[in-house]
């Protein structure tokens, strides 16, 4: 018998930017750090019996992460060489997007001095160091970038970028992963006013409107949507990381996570700290979180936890610890 031929798939239309909980950046940068309670157990190498206290809360010296993905990684516009990249992650049917920072391509000819167009190009081309993260985009050669005092940004890809087919709820993510990392670029580089709230235009060989992974239809500027963001992970340490001395762990969590918890184990898998994340609040939909912990030298996984609506949620780092 022959196998029965696929039923033509009608596109499904994105809003044109809908409406959100505010993503306002200098809102978000003054939510204050949630405090991680907690202890810390002798790292490999640690006298018998001594425990190292796990330092919680703000340090002046190191302020806590913005909160927003679409805010500066700090106060002052000053242009960075770490992009912000979008990757996607979790099981299959809870997938959600989650940042790395990457350095910018120096000198390539892919990418150029536009950070936009540079932390576009890195999700496209690039493959997300963290082996739990992945990406819905292939290899794209080109991709135009565009800014406009509004907050406006216009993105335009080659048809070949959008060609591939994906179910409606995927294609609606891939879109989001390019809308997420281009704000956030546009944002951390200074370009956009604080107070703007960003959008994108997605062109396909400069034109508006068309259809994207086979599935989705712009029907204008597309905002970042918040909801598909995950709702607990770390942004520091970074995958691969080197730490002297004392590890700082920082990352953010949304309101509605519960029973959030964060732990530091061995390479023998061995726990030798942890503590509580203190949930977020309700009206501040997201907040920040932070714990500084002295470990030994060794090699260390730093995983976040916590229940969430739809399921279990969690996100781990392996790091190395070397001596200060």
């Amino acid at each position: 018998m022959p196998a029965p031929q696929p039923r033509p798939r009608r596109p499904r239309r994105v809003p044109a930017a809908p409406v959100r909980r505010a993503l306002a950046a200098a809102a978000l940068l003054g939510a204050g750090t949630v405090l991680l309670t907690g202890c810390a157990a002798p790292g490999p190498g640690a006298p018998a019996g001594t425990a190292a206290p796990a330092t919680v809360g703000r340090s002046a010296a190191t302020p806590a992460p913005s909160a927003a993905t679409t805010a500066r990684d700090g106060v002052d516009t000053v242009a960075t060489r770490r992009l912000p990249v979008f990757w996607v992650g979790g099981p299959e049917g809870r997938e959600r997007l989650y940042r790395e920072l990457r350095e910018a391509p120096v000198g390539a000819p892919r990418g150029g001095a536009d950070p936009i167009a540079a932390a576009a190009q890195l999700m496209a081309s690039e493959r997300p160091r963290d082996p739990d993260y992945r990406s819905l985009w292939g290899d794209v050669e080109r991709i135009g970038t565009s800014t406009s005092p509004d907050g406006t940004i216009t993105v335009d890809l080659p048809a070949a970028a959008v060609s591939a087919e994906l179910e409606p709820d995927r294609a609606e993510l891939a879109v989001q992963q390019l809308v997420h990392t281009v704000t956030a670029a546009a944002a951390t580089s200074g370009l956009l006013p604080a107070s703007s709230h960003p959008e994108v235009v997605v062109l396909v060989e400069g034109r508006a409107g068309q259809e994207l992974f086979g599935a989705v239809r712009p029907a204008g500027p597309v905002a970042p949507d918040e909801d598909l963001e995950a709702p607990l992970w770390l942004a520091d340490p970074e995958e691969d990381a080197r730490s002297g001395g004392a590890l700082v762990l920082s990352g953010r969590i949304r309101s509605g996570v519960e029973e959030g918890r964060w732990t530091v184990s061995d390479r023998e898998g061995r726990r030798v700290a942890g503590g509580r994340i203190e949930p977020a609040p309700a009206r501040a939909g997201t907040a920040p979180f932070r714990a500084e912990v002295p470990l030994a030298p060794g090699h260390y996984t730093v995983s976040v936890r916590g229940r969430a609506g739809d399921g279990s949620v969690r996100d781990d780092k392996t790091v190395e610890v070397t001596a200060s």
